[in-house]
């Protein structure tokens, strides 16, 4: 009975998923071995590619309803860590997001997106009403997102913050929620914006929002990145200049250029027809398949878990593109797929085993 059960799984393993996350990973490690010049970034992002593939496959291998039992003790574990960060990590970039242990780093904050999204997962699989949530209801819930995402605010990490938020905003909505608690809530973010920007917001953080509005303002201080940036994806054009032949890239007057505005590089590179386009073909596919996975899930805790997985990708990649390009403030988004950090390949492989385990076994009972 086992081994029919396993054939079956192996028989529902998502190939379409697993081909377009792959497509997209190899283009972000190509995008990688130009952006990083010869620091070799690009050979450390293939180590983590090789433990997350082990990650994901465990992921993929036990039944998702246990981790319904294991979201718990996760998500408190994401919970302490964040809060040891803020007293034990080197400040880092103006800020405390990473744990060291013997040259080893981990930004906390990347498990406790999943450790969220369990939790929420968890939360709408036992949820009996189907009515929209009024505040009591929405309370639970609420802190499972506002508690990791005000701890990262602290360390202070403001792009991960809105990370939390929209994710977070995006699956309270999909559970269920009043419209008229969605304005309040709306009304109560705008009216804390002033207190924010004087009591919660770094000097460094202001000056990129105060770049974002005013771009020109300092293009050799604050304004420099965002300038370069959008320097590189003009510079592009239709056809591009050719794998690294971008002189944003190669004469390095791109900062960050395989991190944050690692898309920057494809840009200029690819140009606009050859690059650009044909890679956000790809992530649209990954999300519309991602969504199809959870409305074939065959309960309440595979749509959820499978959902969670697709609106943090969204959510890093509508963020990213738009703080590239000039539409928003500059705060530290990475990539999926095309950004070198392996705190944040490691959980998106683990969300992504996840979601191909919840297809799986949708035809299990």
């Amino acid at each position: 009975m086992i081994i029919a059960i396993e054939r079956r799984l192996v028989k529902n393993l998502d190939l379409v998923f697993i081909i377009l996350i792959g497509s997209l990973f190899l283009l972000g490690i190509l995008n990688l071995r130009s952006s990083a010049g010869e620091s070799g970034v690009w050979k450390d992002q293939l180590l983590w590619f090789g433990v997350s593939l082990i990650a994901m496959s465990v992921m993929m291998a036990i039944d998702y309803h246990r981790f319904q039992a294991l979201a718990i003790p996760f998500y408190l574990a994401c919970v302490g860590l964040l809060g040891a960060v803020l007293f034990l990590g080197p400040e880092i970039h103006h800020s405390r997001s990473w744990l060291v242990f013997h040259g080893f780093r981990l930004q906390p904050s990347e498990p406790a997106k999943l450790a969220v999204v369990m939790m929420l997962a968890r939360f709408y699989q036992k949820r009996e009403s189907s009515r929209p949530m009024g505040l009591r209801e929405t309370l639970y819930p609420l802190l499972l997102i506002l508690i990791p995402a005000g701890l990262t605010a602290l360390e202070p990490d403001l792009g991960t913050t809105l990370i939390f938020l929209m994710f977070g905003a995006g699956l309270l909505i999909f559970i269920g929620i009043r419209w008229k608690l969605v304005a309040l809530l709306a009304i109560l973010v705008i009216l804390s914006v002033p207190a924010g920007w004087k009591y919660v917001l770094k000097p460094h953080q202001k000056n990129r929002i105060l770049t974002f509005i005013y771009p020109n303002k300092d293009p050799l201080g604050a304004g420099y990145n965002l300038l370069q940036s959008k320097t590189a994806i003009g510079s592009g054009g239709v056809f591009g200049k050719g794998w690294r032949k971008g002189s944003q890239n190669m004469l390095r007057y791109l900062p960050e250029q395989h991190t944050d505005f690692t898309f920057s590089v494809w840009a200029e590179e690819w140009g606009f027809l050859l690059g650009v386009v044909p890679v956000l073909l790809l992530y649209l596919l990954v999300l519309i398949r991602g969504i199809w996975i959870a409305a074939e899930s065959k309960d309440r805790l595979g749509v959820m878990m499978a959902l969670g997985t697709v609106m943090v990708i969204f959510a890093h990649f509508i963020v990213n593109l738009l703080m590239i390009s000039g539409w928003f403030p500059v705060i530290g988004v990475p990539l999926p797929f095309f950004s070198y950090g392996g705190s944040h390949l490691l959980v998106l492989f683990m969300m992504l085993g996840l979601t191909l385990n919840v297809g799986m076994r949708r035809y299990v009972f």
